[in-house]
Protein backbone atom coordinates (compact mmCIF):
# COMPACT_ATOMS: atom_id res chain seq x y z
CA UNK A 1 0.00 0.00 0.00
CA UNK A 2 0.92 3.75 -0.42
CA UNK A 3 3.54 4.81 2.61
CA UNK A 4 3.53 8.44 1.55
CA UNK A 5 1.94 11.04 3.42
CA UNK A 6 -0.48 13.37 0.84
CA UNK A 7 -1.25 16.35 2.77
CA UNK A 8 -3.66 19.67 0.98
CA UNK A 9 -3.28 23.19 2.13
CA UNK A 10 -6.71 24.08 3.11
CA UNK A 11 -7.96 23.55 6.36
CA UNK A 12 -6.18 21.02 8.89
CA UNK A 13 -7.83 18.90 11.26
CA UNK A 14 -5.36 19.46 13.81
CA UNK A 15 -5.74 17.00 17.36
CA UNK A 16 -5.79 18.46 20.86
CA UNK A 17 -2.33 17.80 22.13
CA UNK A 18 -1.96 16.83 25.86
CA UNK A 19 1.55 18.22 26.71
CA UNK A 20 3.99 21.08 28.01
CA UNK A 21 5.33 24.16 26.28
CA UNK A 22 8.53 25.15 26.42
CA UNK A 23 10.49 28.47 24.46
CA UNK A 24 12.71 28.24 21.97
CA UNK A 25 15.53 30.98 21.94
CA UNK A 26 17.42 30.31 18.57
CA UNK A 27 16.38 31.83 14.97
CA UNK A 28 15.97 28.01 13.78
CA UNK A 29 15.39 24.71 14.97
CA UNK A 30 15.22 21.21 13.22
CA UNK A 31 11.75 19.07 12.96
CA UNK A 32 11.79 15.64 12.41
CA UNK A 33 8.64 14.57 10.30
CA UNK A 34 6.69 12.20 12.22
CA UNK A 35 3.99 10.06 10.87
CA UNK A 36 0.90 12.34 11.72
CA UNK A 37 2.43 15.27 10.79
CA UNK A 38 1.51 18.07 8.08
CA UNK A 39 2.81 21.13 7.12
CA UNK A 40 -0.42 23.05 8.48
CA UNK A 41 0.51 21.40 12.11
CA UNK A 42 3.69 22.02 12.18
CA UNK A 43 3.26 25.57 10.77
CA UNK A 44 0.76 26.05 14.23
CA UNK A 45 3.47 24.13 16.19
CA UNK A 46 6.21 26.50 15.33
CA UNK A 47 4.17 29.88 14.72
CA UNK A 48 0.84 29.38 16.34
CA UNK A 49 -1.15 29.54 12.96
CA UNK A 50 -1.82 27.66 9.44
CA UNK A 51 -0.27 30.88 7.85
CA UNK A 52 3.69 29.73 7.36
CA UNK A 53 2.66 26.52 5.26
CA UNK A 54 4.59 28.49 2.53
CA UNK A 55 7.38 29.77 4.50
CA UNK A 56 8.53 26.64 5.34
CA UNK A 57 8.19 24.76 2.17
CA UNK A 58 10.45 27.60 0.72
CA UNK A 59 12.88 27.49 3.29
CA UNK A 60 13.07 23.84 2.85
CA UNK A 61 13.41 23.83 -0.60
CA UNK A 62 9.93 22.11 -0.66
CA UNK A 63 8.62 21.98 -4.41
CA UNK A 64 5.32 20.70 -3.58
CA UNK A 65 4.13 21.74 0.12
CA UNK A 66 1.50 19.12 -0.29
CA UNK A 67 3.52 16.34 0.30
CA UNK A 68 6.14 15.81 3.13
CA UNK A 69 7.63 12.33 4.32
CA UNK A 70 8.25 10.07 7.41
CA UNK A 71 12.10 11.37 8.62
CA UNK A 72 12.34 14.63 6.64
CA UNK A 73 14.32 16.52 8.27
CA UNK A 74 13.07 19.94 8.05
CA UNK A 75 14.86 23.59 9.13
CA UNK A 76 12.32 25.77 10.98
CA UNK A 77 13.55 29.95 10.95
CA UNK A 78 11.16 31.20 13.84
CA UNK A 79 13.47 34.52 13.66
CA UNK A 80 12.98 34.59 17.38
CA UNK A 81 11.67 33.22 20.61
CA UNK A 82 9.20 31.15 19.34
CA UNK A 83 6.09 29.39 21.34
CA UNK A 84 6.42 25.20 20.77
CA UNK A 85 4.02 22.98 21.99
CA UNK A 86 5.90 19.54 23.01
CA UNK A 87 3.17 16.96 21.58
CA UNK A 88 2.85 13.97 23.92
CA UNK A 89 2.32 10.48 22.71
CA UNK A 90 -0.48 9.48 20.62
CA UNK A 91 -2.45 7.18 19.45
CA UNK A 92 -4.46 8.76 16.99
CA UNK A 93 -2.64 10.39 14.06
CA UNK A 94 -3.61 13.74 12.91
CA UNK A 95 -5.17 14.22 9.22
CA UNK A 96 -5.47 17.06 6.70
CA UNK A 97 -9.18 17.39 5.53
CA UNK A 98 -9.39 18.01 1.89
CA UNK A 99 -11.42 21.04 0.65
CA UNK A 100 -15.26 20.35 -0.62
CA UNK A 101 -14.48 20.87 -4.44
CA UNK A 102 -11.57 18.31 -4.39
CA UNK A 103 -13.53 16.08 -1.72
CA UNK A 104 -16.60 15.93 -4.83
CA UNK A 105 -13.71 15.13 -7.69
CA UNK A 106 -12.59 12.30 -5.20
CA UNK A 107 -16.46 10.64 -4.14
CA UNK A 108 -17.31 7.74 -6.48
CA UNK A 109 -21.62 7.61 -6.78
CA UNK A 110 -23.12 7.17 -3.31
CA UNK A 111 -26.37 5.74 -2.08
CA UNK A 112 -28.94 7.97 -1.38
CA UNK A 113 -30.11 6.85 1.79
CA UNK A 114 -27.68 7.16 5.35
CA UNK A 115 -26.56 3.35 6.31
CA UNK A 116 -27.91 2.18 9.58
CA UNK A 117 -25.10 0.28 11.79
CA UNK A 118 -22.44 0.51 14.18
CA UNK A 119 -20.17 3.43 13.30
CA UNK A 120 -16.50 4.19 13.70
CA UNK A 121 -14.15 7.86 13.46
CA UNK A 122 -11.19 5.90 11.20
CA UNK A 123 -8.24 7.90 9.18
CA UNK A 124 -8.39 7.37 5.54
CA UNK A 125 -5.90 7.05 2.72
CA UNK A 126 -6.36 5.55 -0.69
CA UNK A 127 -4.62 3.58 -2.97
CA UNK A 128 -4.99 2.26 -6.72
CA UNK A 129 -4.62 -0.77 -8.93
CA UNK A 130 -2.90 1.98 -11.85
CA UNK A 131 -0.16 1.56 -12.98
CA UNK A 132 1.05 4.75 -12.29
CA UNK A 133 0.43 4.69 -8.96
CA UNK A 134 3.67 2.86 -8.23
CA UNK A 135 3.23 2.28 -4.38
CA UNK A 136 -0.18 0.58 -5.73
CA UNK A 137 -1.27 -3.12 -4.14
CA UNK A 138 -1.85 -4.34 -7.71
CA UNK A 139 -5.10 -5.60 -8.92
CA UNK A 140 -6.24 -8.84 -6.74
CA UNK A 141 -7.01 -7.86 -2.94
CA UNK A 142 -6.03 -10.23 0.18
CA UNK A 143 -9.20 -11.74 -0.04
CA UNK A 144 -9.00 -12.38 -3.98
CA UNK A 145 -11.07 -9.89 -5.45
CA UNK A 146 -10.48 -8.60 -8.80
CA UNK A 147 -10.05 -4.83 -8.81
CA UNK A 148 -10.36 -4.41 -12.22
CA UNK A 149 -13.85 -5.51 -12.24
CA UNK A 150 -14.92 -4.94 -8.70
CA UNK A 151 -13.10 -1.95 -7.97
CA UNK A 152 -14.75 -1.06 -4.68
CA UNK A 153 -12.54 -2.28 -1.95
CA UNK A 154 -11.13 -0.74 1.15
CA UNK A 155 -7.72 -2.09 2.69
CA UNK A 156 -7.89 -2.88 6.60
CA UNK A 157 -5.97 -4.12 9.92
CA UNK A 158 -8.22 -7.50 10.39
CA UNK A 159 -7.28 -7.04 14.02
CA UNK A 160 -9.77 -3.55 14.14
CA UNK A 161 -12.37 -4.96 11.22
CA UNK A 162 -12.20 -8.72 10.08
CA UNK A 163 -11.82 -9.06 6.25
CA UNK A 164 -14.90 -9.86 4.58
CA UNK A 165 -16.95 -7.41 6.47
CA UNK A 166 -19.44 -5.20 4.62
CA UNK A 167 -19.11 -1.27 5.42
CA UNK A 168 -19.73 2.37 4.21
CA UNK A 169 -17.13 4.70 4.15
CA UNK A 170 -18.00 8.28 4.33
CA UNK A 171 -17.22 10.14 0.80
CA UNK A 172 -16.87 6.97 -0.58
CA UNK A 173 -19.40 4.45 -0.82
CA UNK A 174 -19.87 0.75 0.22
CA UNK A 175 -17.61 -1.84 -0.51
CA UNK A 176 -15.77 -4.78 1.38
CA UNK A 177 -12.99 -4.74 3.88
CA UNK A 178 -10.95 -7.36 1.18
CA UNK A 179 -7.18 -5.88 1.46
CA UNK A 180 -4.46 -5.62 4.06
CA UNK A 181 -1.12 -3.79 4.27
CA UNK A 182 1.73 -2.96 6.12
CA UNK A 183 0.81 0.58 6.53
CA UNK A 184 -2.87 -0.53 7.40
CA UNK A 185 -2.63 -0.57 11.25
CA UNK A 186 -4.77 0.66 14.19
CA UNK A 187 -7.59 3.00 13.55
CA UNK A 188 -7.19 3.22 9.30
CA UNK A 189 -8.60 2.23 6.34
CA UNK A 190 -7.36 2.59 2.65
CA UNK A 191 -9.96 2.87 -0.16
CA UNK A 192 -9.22 1.90 -3.44
CA UNK A 193 -9.79 3.90 -6.86
CA UNK A 194 -9.01 2.73 -10.42
CA UNK A 195 -6.71 5.74 -11.01
CA UNK A 196 -3.85 7.29 -9.17
CA UNK A 197 -5.62 10.76 -9.40
CA UNK A 198 -8.65 10.19 -7.66
CA UNK A 199 -5.79 8.30 -4.92
CA UNK A 200 -4.48 11.88 -4.98
CA UNK A 201 -7.63 13.94 -4.92
CA UNK A 202 -9.00 11.46 -2.07
CA UNK A 203 -5.53 12.84 -0.12
CA UNK A 204 -5.92 11.88 3.79
CA UNK A 205 -8.37 12.45 5.67
CA UNK A 206 -11.24 11.38 9.02
CA UNK A 207 -14.23 9.55 7.17
CA UNK A 208 -16.91 7.46 9.12
CA UNK A 209 -16.70 4.05 8.91
CA UNK A 210 -20.50 2.08 8.93
CA UNK A 211 -20.19 -1.45 9.56
CA UNK A 212 -23.34 -2.94 7.77
CA UNK A 213 -23.26 -6.76 8.55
Amino acid sequence: MKQFKQILLGSAAFLSIAGFSLTVNADQVEHTVRSHDTLSNISIQYFGDASYVNKIAQDNNISNPDIIFDGQQLKINTDGSAEVSAPATTTEPAVAEVQADTQTEAQPEQTTQSPSGRTLTMESTAYSSDPADTLGGGTVTATGQNLLSNPMAVAVDPNVIPLGTRLYVEGYGEAIASDTGGAIQGNIVDVHFSTYAECIAWGRRTVQVTILD
